[in-house]
């Protein structure tokens, strides 16, 4: 049986933890997918997960006889592309929409700094009407 919260604080602190949740699940789904692309007429494979790790295979050995200029041009341009493609995946619906958690953070925040500044005033009263209570009651000899 749980205790009844008239302050909304454990409301607030259970909502912004359960938005931290959702935020490390979406990430961790997010780092778990990936994308391909390849480079250099098929013979580099580059693969990126949408959390922005990247891999970079040579598929065929012909490969190693290219140029180190043009090798180094096109691992760079898959690398660009295949980050690229990730990006553009993880825009898609489903995926983590910073600005919105971001939203919720903040609303959550400023309700429970309101929640808090309410409680502690409640605190304060009634720590000036025992004050008061003890103060009267030296005051009439009890």
């Amino acid at each position: 049986m749980s205790t009844p919260d008239p302050s909304g604080i454990a409301d607030a602190i259970e909502k912004a933890l359960q938005v931290a949740r959702d935020g490390q699940r979406a990430q961790d789904e997010a780092g778990a997918q990936t994308v391909e692309v390849e480079a250099a007429e098929g013979m580099i494979r580059v693969s990126s997960t949408l959390a922005g790790k990247v891999k970079v295979d040579i598929i065929d050995p012909r490969a190693v006889r290219l140029s180190r200029e043009y090798l180094s041009e096109e691992i760079t341009t898959g690398v660009n592309a295949a980050l690229d493609a990730a990006r553009e995946q993880a825009g898609m619906p489903g995926a983590v929409d910073l600005a919105a958690l971001t939203e919720q953070v903040e609303a959550i925040q400023q309700q429970s700094v309101k929640q808090l500044g309410s409680f502690m005033n409640s605190l304060v009263e009634s720590q000036q009407r025992i004050v008061q209570a003890a103060s009267d009651a030296k005051g009439t000899g009890r």
